[in-house]
């Protein structure tokens, strides 16, 4: 009979070693699995600053593309990094100079394939209009000098530091643009229609009494004549601001056009990003009026030789203008941006929907329209806008206008480097 003590002393065993083994894998595993969460927390982190950061910086490029002030750009940058969360905390962003966490340069690299170099210029030159600067850039930072400090580990006693300190860097730079302005010179443009507050005309015997005093009118067998040299319009205009005081006399729609784009132009003037200016219109049937052109001033004189009349051809004139920024005065590495002007309904000619939908789809390019008073076609052009990725804007009056086409104007692409 055989005896069974040596089997169980070598199961004793057995267990024995599994229970060493245990010991000493699980602690091993628990270790890996906390550099592992440690790692894996510490990139989620980075990327939380990562977006942060360039969340801010985009809004301080477009404020300051919009507003060119230092001021309201480095509020836009605060605010927005304060609205994403890194580690649990909100972005917080110095806006005093010595900060460095907030700035404002030159952004330009050599024509090749080198990235964009950034050279600071301190804010209060930038202020006082000693400099000009076309980028910003924005320092996110969560390490020991940050007003968030520096970030704890989930598993502190794993690492090396129970705290890494995270930072990122961001620049936003505005673009240089080739616009192609695409203009309404049908018959409307040069309707003037006024309407004379209750009570008050240019025709009332009283008005015209006190016009022959101011040397506007003469009379002869009791009856009222308009002076040498002066016209029908002339005398209303007289009437309205002088006699009646009502402020500015109306325009045309085509003169309070040309003192848009007159604004428009000296907004551009004002900007550092180098823009390109066409000239292309439209009635019943369209011109390409001027090619791409840095002399604003050949942009003014084309437009003062161009005449309403006719009917409204929109599509006509985006087809127009699409040449001006295909030809090979374009630069390559410029944005395209197409701006659509019209005060009428589209009666001739190709559909601008149309028009804009084939543009979009073979060229790189954004489409803004601009609808001016009361019987424009807004619905189409916010159509066109909407299909060319654009913006629509609509004036009543010719003060809207020139609001519209600054704003447009200042409406700088914004672009990140770095």
């Amino acid at each position: 009979m055989f005896s069974d003590r040596p089997q169980r002393s070598i199961r004793n065993r057995r267990k024995g070693s599994i229970v060493v083994l245990v010991a000493i894998t699980l602690p091993v595993l628990f270790i890996l699995a906390a550099l592992a969460i440690n790692a894996s927390y510490m990139q989620l982190t980075r990327t939380e600053l990562f977006i942060a950061t360039d969340a801010a910086t985009r809004a301080a490029g477009r404020t300051f593309s919009e507003l060119q002030n230092v001021n309201d750009a480095k509020t836009a940058a605060q605010s927005t990094a304060a609205k994403n969360m890194v580690a649990g905390q909100a972005l917080q962003l110095r806006t005093g100079d010595a900060a460095n966490e907030i700035e404002f340069g030159m952004t330009s690299n050599d024509g090749t394939y080198s990235r964009f170099q950034f050279n600071k210029v301190s804010s209060s030159s930038l202020a006082s209009g000693d400099v000009k600067a076309n980028a910003v850039r924005v320092l996110g930072r969560r390490d020991t000098g940050s007003l968030g400090g520096s970030i704890h580990t989930l598993f502190p006693k794993f690492l090396t530091t129970d705290t890494f300190n995270p930072t990122q860097t961001s620049v936003a730079m505005q673009v240089d643009r080739d616009i192609s302005l695409v203009l309404d010179r049908s018959g409307s443009m040069d309707y003037l229609t006024i309407t004379w507050p209750s009570g008050k005309s240019p025709y009332y015997t009283t008005t015209m009494v006190a016009a022959v005093t101011a040397g506007y009118l003469y009379t002869r067998y009791g009856n009222f004549y308009y002076s040498s040299g002066v016209s029908s319009d002339e005398y209303e205009k007289w009437a309205w601001e002088e006699h009646y005081e009502l402020g500015p006399y109306p325009q045309t729609p085509w003169n309070s056009l040309v003192a848009a784009v007159d604004g428009f132009l000296n907004v551009l003037d004002e900007t550092h990003p180098e823009e390109h200016v066409s000239i292309a219109s439209y009635s019943s049937n369209a011109t390409l009026d001027l090619y791409l052109d840095d002399d604003y001033d050949e942009v003014r004189d084309t437009l003062d030789d161009l005449y309403p009349s006719g009917s409204t051809a929109i599509g006509k004139g985006m087809q127009k203008g699409i040449q001006a920024l295909l030809h090979s005065s374009a630069r390559p590495y410029a944005a395209k941006t197409m701006v659509v002007m019209t005060d009428g309904m589209h009666n001739s000619g190709i559909d601008p929907v149309t028009v804009a939908t084939s543009l979009v789809a073979t060229y790189n390019l954004t489409i803004h329209t601009v609808t001016f008073g009361s019987g424009a076609d807004k619905a189409r052009m916010q159509s066109v806008a909407a299909i060319g990725g654009g913006s629509h804007y609509h004036a009543e009056d010719g003060t809207a206008l020139k609001e519209v086409f600054e704003e447009i104007a200042n409406n700088l692409p914004v672009l990140l480097t770095e």
